[in-house]
């Protein structure tokens, strides 16, 4: 499902007008990062997107999000109409200190080959 203006306000408004990665106020010129990258399958439709600045996102690349991003992420996401792209809720509930958190993502990677 594609990214609409009203999905971007209503991201905007979810996040405090801020970047979800430094929290620093986004302005104009957001752009989107998949909370899950695509390259570990993640899907591109506003259940998995957030607003960050530009050199946040390339700051970020590849990589899968923080135990606390995911839980901001969730957080947010929890009573809003764009919700929560399910294996993001898998990877929450994985336990970081175990070989399951890579394992949820090595699993959400071969859902999108």
């Amino acid at each position: 499902m594609p990214m609409t203006p009203e999905d971007s306000q209503v991201m905007d408004v979810l996040q405090g007008g801020r970047c979800f990665y430094c929290g620093q106020p986004i302005g104009a010129k957001a752009t989107f990062d998949h909370v899950i990258p695509q390259a570990y399958g993640g899907a591109d439709e506003p259940s998995n997107i957030v607003l960050t600045h530009r050199r946040c996102n390339q700051d970020k690349l590849d990589r899968l999000p923080s135990w606390e991003e995911l839980e901001r992420f969730i957080e947010q996401r929890r009573r809003s109409r764009l919700g929560i792209w399910p294996p993001i809720r898998a990877l929450y509930d994985a336990d970081p200190d175990e070989d399951e958190w890579i394992v949820v993502a090595r699993a959400i990677a071969d859902l999108r080959r």
